[in-house]
């Protein structure tokens, strides 16, 4: 059985959500008892990523370097995933379930080879033959176990459900080009401008922290809302917020934690004002340490946390922000 695994890297570095995904791909087929783990590196200028997925549980990789791919334009990136599925014709195909390749790719590509996918998963087993995926389901309040029909079985694997191998330099494996025709492929949607994020909050990317600060409704105000950045300046640590919160500008949707928003996984996620509704708790209920400070005693995150404050938050957060400046 051969799994395939997709690699949209820059010239620069080489995403962590693939090197999961290349992890996930190396599970499973250690719980299939072998298999050829294949890598499609995709980009312009990343033909010298090849060793280095090698390293990292590849067996094989198949690189597609081309100026076309640079930008990693949707229709471009599915029309080269889809002629080197026609080409290797892998058993498994596993995606990182990022915004390009789980929200744009997989699916479309799952529908053009007429197959199954699930979506978002946290985990697989291999059981009676069968590939289970697991995932997340009722807004985060269960899981579930998923098998894909088809043709091909195919995946996106959610960003921290596992942890990239460690690089081992002794492996060895097969870096090959693949021939594909980027001519006959065209973007219906092309890119004509990237604007990058310039504010307070660039450079505090919330996908991979370690430690998160949220605010919600309870902040109050925008004002109130300026004790959560003090706080996570103080931790040093990522700015997120509620939908009520970035709803009124208080943080940028692109901080946005939940289901509509970002999902992630720190290591300590401080939630200050947020009641813990399923739309929320779906992307932060990963986290690893939860700290709730909420005045109402029944919000429902008080459930999920493994700390919980029943307090207004201006008796807290302030004198925990002169204390954390002390040490």
């Amino acid at each position: 059985m051969s799994i395939l695994t997709l690699c949209t890297a820059s010239s620069e570095e080489i995403p962590p959500v693939s090197l999961e995904a290349l992890a996930a791909a190396r599970n499973l087929s250690d719980q299939l008892g072998g298999g050829d783990v294949q890598t499609l590196l995709v980009g312009s200028g990343v033909a010298d990523h090849a060793s280095a997925l090698i390293h990292r549980g590849a067996d094989s990789v198949f690189v597609v370097d081309d100026p076309k791919l640079e930008d990693h334009q949707a229709e471009l990136i599915l029309g080269t995933v889809e002629q080197a599925v026609d080409q290797l014709s892998p058993d498994v195909v596993v995606f990182p379930h990022d915004h390009l390749s789980g929200g744009h790719v997989a699916p479309r590509l799952a529908r053009r080879l007429k197959t199954g996918i699930v979506t978002d998963c946290t985990g697989l087993e291999v059981r009676d033959g069968n590939i289970r995926w697991l995932r997340p389901v009722y807004g985060g309040k269960a899981v579930a176990y998923m098998i894909a029909t088809g043709p091909v079985q195919m995946a996106t694997m959610r960003a921290l459900a596992f942890e990239p191998l460690e690089p081992d330099a002794s492996r060895e494996g097969v870096v090959e080009t693949l021939d594909i025709n980027l001519d006959a492929l065209s973007a219906q949607v092309p890119v004509v401008d990237q604007i990058v994020e310039e504010d307070e909050f660039a450079g505090r990317s919330i996908d991979r922290a370690d430690i998160i600060v949220s605010g919600g409704r309870g902040m109050g105000d925008e004002e109130g809302f300026e004790n959560v950045k003090k706080l996570a300046e103080a931790l040093d640590a990522a700015i997120g917020g509620s939908r009520p919160a970035a709803d009124s500008g208080w943080v940028p949707h692109s901080h946005l934690v939940g289901q509509t928003g970002k999902i992630v996984a720190p290591q300590l996620y401080i939630a200050i004002g947020i009641s813990g509704a399923p739309q929320h708790m779906s992307g932060a209920g990963s986290s690893k340490t939860i700290v709730a400070i909420n005045k109402d005693e029944d919000a429902p995150i008080f459930k999920a946390a493994h700390v919980g404050v029943v307090e207004e938050w201006e008796n807290i957060i302030p004198t925990l922000i002169e204390e954390l400046k002390k040490e």
